[in-house]
């Protein structure tokens, strides 16, 4: 994240305000925090059906909250002097900081005995101490967690998501659509295929590689530069949010490891890759040989998140994961721009391995600037 400069926000704004064009597209790519939920992922339901819904990584799900004073409050407790009143609400069930869109802490994800920045794994589970109790879950990790007074917290004493939080991200994003690319699934093919058994009978078709990545940025004709910020886009949330679909959490497209595109990211000084997908990359993967360089050969291997390692651990890479990218991806199809400024700040958790986030992209079109877009989907009101 220390890479993203002034010039680098400045090349941002010059993708967005690309000359030759009518205007400005706003688009915000976060699912609700507290939306619903896929069924699939929840005893007795048929999965791998959608029945639509927010996608949710297994053992994690929706956040719940409610009003605790609104219009029919009888103690009108939020009523002022002069008959101003408010509603208001609380958070009343966990809030995973990773249940939704969210961005990853550099310390969420390791191997070995370091993080990144080769801080102890001991660093994971750091306390925090409070003057003030309050009420909350005793112990989260309990199989039945009780309610009970909350004096001290344990989270990531190095490198937690408050820098990119208090940082903030700015720079030139660049949409691959993968899934428009060389999809076969979905409509119009702009889906990339489910891979029901990626360690037995991988679906190539569901991986994607460098020369996946370079080839649709060619196709596009987008020059990647270094210091881009990366979204990925696959057809994963349009797939959850079709009743008719098939959806696996475990079979979902993505990233494939190679160390190719380890050296190429470092390379490159990419400091942010996003993607439509609960992880970025494929959560299981065959890792062979072709894939390795020289005196590598024998890690070859089943893996479960081997990029994390990699990204997070040793390159310090931010990963955005679970993006809604359908409006932006079917905009750039359109007028062929697939470029522009993305800005992002998770929501600031002190120690917190990871952090809700509303990434807004302005973009350059051939269209009106007031239409479409976020605003579109919502209404504008006056």
């Amino acid at each position: 994240m220390n890479l993203l400069d002034s010039e680098d926000a400045f090349e941002g704004m010059n993708a967005a305000m690309k000359r030759g064009k009518k205007g400005i597209r706003k688009f915000t790519l976060q699912l609700p925090t507290t939306g619903f939920g896929i069924d699939a992922l929840h005893a007795g339901a048929d999965s791998p059906t959608t029945d639509t819904g927010d996608p949710m990584f297994p053992g994690r799900f929706p956040a719940r909250r409610d009003n605790w004073a609104d219009a029919s409050d009888d103690t009108l407790a939020l009523t002022t002097p002069g008959g101003m009143a408010f509603a208001d609400d609380a958070v009343i069930a966990p809030l995973y900081l990773q249940g939704a869109t969210h961005v990853d802490a550099l310390g969420h994800g390791w191997y070995g005995d370091k993080i990144y920045n080769g801080f102890d794994i001991d660093t994971t589970h750091t306390p925090r101490e409070f003057d003030i109790d309050v009420d909350g879950i005793e112990d989260l990790k309990q199989d039945e967690p009780e309610l009970g007074q909350i004096s001290k917290t344990y989270g990531l004493g190095e490198a937690d998501i408050s820098y990119a939080a208090g940082t903030g991200i700015a720079g030139r994003g660049v949409l691959l659509d993968v899934g428009r690319y060389k999809g076969s699934d979905g409509p119009d093919d702009s889906w990339l295929p489910l891979d029901a058994n990626p360690l037995e009978e991988a679906e190539p078709d569901a991986a994607i590689t460098l020369d996946d990545l370079k080839a649709t940025a060619d196709a596009q004709g987008v020059r990647l530069r270094e210091h881009d910020i990366l979204l990925i886009r696959t057809g994963a949330i349009e797939r959850t949010q079709d009743p008719n679909a098939e959806w696996d959490p475990f079979g979902e497209p993505g990233l494939t490891y190679s160390d190719d595109l380890i050296e190429w990211v470092h390379e490159m000084d990419i400091p942010y890759i996003g993607a439509d997908n609960l992880a970025v990359e494929q959560i299981f993967q065959t890792v062979t040989e072709d894939d390795l360089g020289e005196g590598r050969k024998s890690l070859h291997g089943n893996y479960a998140l081997p990029l994390h390692g990699a990204f997070l651990r040793d390159l310090g890479v931010s990963l955005n994961e679970v993006l809604d990218l359908s409006e932006l991806a079917a905009q750039c199809a359109e007028d062929g721009i697939y470029e522009f400024l993305f800005t992002a700040a998770p929501l600031n958790f002190e120690m917190g391995t990871g952090g809700p986030v509303n990434p807004v992209v302005l973009k350059a079109t051939d269209g009106a600037g007031e239409e479409g877009g976020s605003e579109g989907r919502r209404g504008r009101g006056r």
